[in-house]
């Protein structure tokens, strides 16, 4: 159960924050100038906190149930997550506190995030780090893209749309390159996870041809989760000898009763109170 609701909260995390991180790379292609700057942030700015919670809950997991998995990832990528708080830090205060000036932390910090989760997936998974972040680089633009295509109009939603059809190659071709230099995770099931990768693409494809922009983002959404399902499905990353004793576990266990329908609640009157913004 624990590995499930670990895997839960972060495939939500990069559903939701991913989208995030990809308008942060994609600000000054779609908005040319500081007032459409302007537009395009304040269509992810009140989802901005909210998409972060998952991650706070993942986390929480982590530490509580599985506490020797925790040490080892910290202990061996400490550089990366190091990046990865940077990145978090310049970000999240970019978005506080917007102005031109704040432009490169945003951006950076954006690009900084993506790619330190892509090389962190890379390294757990046994595939090249670098294609790991560009990956990632590209799932999260593609995730922004399209999120902008649903909540903009106009010129900027044009843009939008060109910017979510180009990259819509660079992610097929990252699927493709993981699978053929994939490292020791059970092929079958990761030749699955690349296959609804595929499918998802072409989804989003067809969806962003026909307009229907809600239903581009909750293919984009599902393709930024896949990572984190290829993670957990291989057997090597969590066992049970990673795990806390038996009465840590029956504790998180009431934890998450309570705390998983506080999260989805929050996050679901998030979007019902940004629903006018659409």
């Amino acid at each position: 159960m624990q590995v499930a609701l670990l895997t839960f909260l972060t495939c939500g995390y990069f559903a939701l924050a991913g989208f995030d991180y990809g308008v942060g790379v994609l600000l000054r292609f779609i908005g040319r100038d500081e007032r459409s700057r302007r537009v395009v942030l304040r269509a992810v700015t009140p989802f901005f906190l909210g998409n972060e919670v998952w991650l706070v809950a993942a986390v929480g997991v982590l530490f509580g149930a599985f506490p020797r998995l925790e040490g080892e990832l910290f202990s061996s990528q400490h550089t990366v997550f190091a990046a990865l708080l940077a990145g978090l830090v310049c970000f999240t205060a970019a978005v506080q506190l917007r102005s031109p000036a704040w432009d490169f932390p945003l951006v950076g910090g954006a690009l900084v995030v993506a790619v330190g989760w892509g090389v962190l997936l890379g390294r757990v998974l046994g595939g090249p780090p670098v294609l790991w972040g560009a990956g990632l680089v590209a799932l999260f633009s593609l995730h922004g893209a399209v999120f902008l295509t649903w909540r903009l109009s106009g010129d900027l939603r044009e843009r939008a749309v060109r910017c979510a059809r180009w990259l819509l190659l660079p992610c097929a071709a990252f699927v493709v390159a993981a699978v053929l230099t994939a490292g020791p995770v059970p092929a079958p099931a990761f030749g699955v996870t690349a296959v609804a990768a595929l499918g998802l693409l072409v989804g989003a494809r067809v969806a962003l041809r026909a307009g229907r922009w809600r239903a581009a983002f909750g293919c984009s959404a599902a393709l930024c989760a896949l990572p984190v399902v290829g993670v957990f499905g291989a057997r090597s990353v969590v066992t049970a000898s990673v795990m806390a004793d038996v009465a840590s576990l029956r504790v998180l266990t009431w934890a998450a009763v309570v705390v998983v329908p506080l999260v989805l609640v929050f996050q679901w009157a998030t979007w019902w109170m940004s629903r006018a913004a659409r």
